[in-house]
């Protein structure tokens, strides 16, 4: 029984770590992807400011 005991807390020991690795995988590319679309859009923001306005503020 203690041998069975023991195995069981290596199972679930090696599982939760690996669901804990999938988790932080999956939160890591999530974030990264959406603090790229955010400069994605700041960027074309700025590109449209500095187009549209600055460049053309001295005439």
């Amino acid at each position: 029984m203690q041998l069975f005991l023991e195995r069981l807390l290596y199972f679930w020991g090696a599982i939760t770590i690996v669901g804990l690795l999938l988790v932080v995988i999956v939160w890591a590319i999530s974030t990264v992807i959406y603090v790229a679309f955010i400069s994605l859009f700041l960027a074309l923001l700025a590109t449209a400011f500095y187009h549209f306005y600055w460049v053309k503020k001295d005439n």
